[in-house]
């Protein structure tokens, strides 16, 4: 795991080195075990490195065949000896024992289809010297990070984040405000906008050639419909059980001693029974609390798991003051605002755990892969209501709701838009009502659609006949999943040099659930029926039986409560939120009895917005 950068630039720059140690140098964080610069002709690469295999050997950027071939990566290849056995096969030499010669020499013998035999989780920059070709890839389901921006001069520059494209001077802070919208609508910017004016994010599963004739950008990847098959079920399982373990078992190759983050969920309880399958005795797992909060947590069912497989199990508590100092954190390392408490939370774990810990394994993606949110349900139950009722019955189920208590008047709204319109993912919240209280008149006007245009984007890419679910989750996974709870989860842990591994994100596993029938994913009021059915044998009945809760931050009593002024201050005694109708925000303050998701949300949304515009001067 580390942190990379790759600087084309045709025209010559004096200073070039020292603007590219300097810029390679503000990713410290994502390699402290190393630095490497490399410059030749239109080309410059850095690397930071995090050592987790062959740390002797593995030293980027990487030369290869008499320095024709030169990478910088971050990742893990996690199928690497398979490759480097049959690259041997065929007369290849190897000289290190690392994935990422394997990465150069597979280039060497299948050029850039050498992508398609990854499993793993990676982002990299390949430079061939003798076509004067920079090849720039992202892994399939974006788990890894990775920034890009061009200049009028035909320069480009990309890095694992987006400081280091500033320090080198290709673009500087700007506001796009055509992002502003989708980020308080959804709590993150999806791709490929970030907040950044000039900066894009390369979309999982893309890649870039860039040589003097320009860039190109590619999918070499996606998994946006399959037909689904007719294996019964127990054939599903029987396929899904091996799988699993063999993504577990991938990610359990490190030099390093490697543990668990445990929330006593479904998904996080799978992997450390996955790992107890796989070898790993004693597991060592660490669980967020809230206890000096006086606040419930998971911290009983993590228990219950720990000891189920006789884990190494730690408790790390995190106190309320500590909060708004942690979104300072957050910031600073995610670069773009997310409205992510529980990244927070995750960076405090990564810390406890750096000491001893240098690879943790967690259960994120499950829910996109195979089901698993709440509002699949509803927005399934949705369209079974859609095709009883006549057109124009939101209004009726309006009435039916009134009083704003029951579930259904959220989704009112929805009833008479196609599943394209109305769906805007796991984590949007506002509605046009809701912008109309909040946004001033000019914003609101004059907002643009990116938000709209990039889910009609996805959506267009997933036909009809796959199926509402289907649907949903291809645009989560490109969306909510990649722009914000895979960049919360890389970035907040490698801010404490923790590499972070997600086997239910092995595209081998996406691409079987992809062609599971929606009832092996979601059955009555179950998600996940599937993952459940596999998992039924290992983990304790009360895991399999108990409600998802997500990752429960109680931001709700805090902002209520011990940090109620602090927040006050911050959004109220400064004019630096122009977008947004003061009289709202006050409101919002003042209601302290709300102690919903939605208000917590906004509040949080507001206040990093705020300090990220403080932080970056934009």
């Amino acid at each position: 795991m580390c942190g990379i950068l790759a600087w084309y630039s045709p025209e010559p720059s004096e200073d070039r080195l020292l603007r590219v140690t300097e810029a390679t140098r503000r990713m410290a964080h994502r390699g402290p075990d190393g630095e490497g610069v490399w410059l030749s002709g239109p080309i410059a690469l850095g690397h930071r490195r995090l050592s987790i295999l062959d740390a002797g050997g593995g030293h980027q950027p990487m030369e290869r065949g008499r320095g024709r071939f030169v990478l910088t990566y971050n990742g893990e290849i996690y199928n690497y000896r398979e490759i480097a056995r049959e690259l041997a096969a065929r007369g290849a030499v190897l000289q290190t024992r690392s994935d990422t010669e394997v990465i150069l020499a597979a280039y060497e013998e299948w050029g850039s289809d050498c992508v398609h035999r990854f499993v793993g989780m990676f982002s990299f920059a390949l430079w061939d010297a003798e076509k004067e070709l920079l090849w720039v890839v992202r892994d399939r389901l974006g788990v890894k990070p990775l920034y890009y921006t061009t200049d009028a001069k035909g320069g480009f520059a990309c890095a694992s984040g987006i400081g280091p494209l500033f320090t080198l001077g290709i673009a500087r802070p700007q506001l796009n405000e055509a992002g502003l919208d989708a980020y308080f609508t959804l709590g993150y910017v999806p791709a490929p906008e970030t907040l950044f004016q000039g900066i894009r994010k390369l979309e999982p599963g893309h890649e870039l050639f860039i040589d003097r004739s320009g860039v190109v950008e590619r999918v070499y990847w996606d998994c946006a419909a399959a037909a689904a098959e007719s294996w019964s079920e127990q054939e599903c399982l029987d396929r899904l059980g091996p799988l699993l373990e063999d993504a577990v078992s991938g990610c359990l190759v490190s030099d390093v001693p490697l543990g668990a983050f445990l929330s006593g969920g479904l998904d996080s309880s799978a992997i450390v029974a996955l790992m107890h399958r796989c070898g790993v005795r004693p597991v060592h797992t660490l669980t967020a609390g809230f206890a000096r909060s006086g606040e419930t947590c998971e911290s009983s069912w993590a228990g219950l798991v720990a000891r189920h497989f006789d884990c190494r199990h730690e408790l790390v508590d995190l106190p309320p003051e500590d909060f708004l100092d942690g979104i300072a954190t957050l910031v600073r390392h995610t670069e773009e605002p997310l409205v992510e408490p529980s990244g927070i939370a995750l960076h405090q774990l990564a810390k406890h755990a750096r000491p001893e810990l240098a690879v943790m394994l967690s259960g994120e993606g499950a829910d996109e892969v195979f089901g698993g949110y709440g509002l699949y349900r509803r927005m399934l139950r949705l369209g079974h209501l859609r095709r009883v009722l006549p057109l124009g019955a939101g209004g009726l189920l309006r009435r039916l709701s009134r009083g704003g208590k029951d579930a259904w008047v959220k989704y009112a709204d929805w009833f008479d838009l196609p599943l394209e319109e109305s769906y805007r993912g796991t984590s949007a919240l506002l509605s046009d009502g809701l912008r109309e209280r909040f946004y001033e008149p000019a914003f609101n006007e004059a907002r643009g659609t990116y938000l709209e245009s990039t889910f009609a984007r996805h959506f267009a890419r997933v036909p009809l006949e796959a199926g509402p679910l289907a649907r949903m989750l291809y645009v989560d996974r490109r969306t909510w999943l990649a722009d914000d709870l895979l960049l919360k989860a890389d970035k907040m842990t490698m801010a404490a040099s923790v590499e972070l591994r997600v086997p239910f994100l092995d595209h081998r596993v996406v691409e079987m659930a992809a062609r599971l029938p929606s009832r092996l994913l979601i059955r009555g009021r179950e998600g996940k029926w599937i993952l459940r059915q596999a998992m039924a044998r290992e983990l304790p009945q009360p895991i399999l039986q108990r409600r998802k809760m997500g990752f429960p931050v109680p931001v709700g009593s805090w902002f209520s409560g011990p940090l109620r002024e602090t927040l006050r201050e911050r959004l109220l005694e400064h004019d630096s939120l122009p977008w947004f109708r003061r009289p709202a925000i006050v409101d919002l303050m003042e209601n302290d009895r709300d102690r919903t998701e939605g208000r917590n949300r906004l509040l949080m949304g507001l206040v990093v917005l705020e300090e990220w515009r403080r932080q970056f001067g934009v």
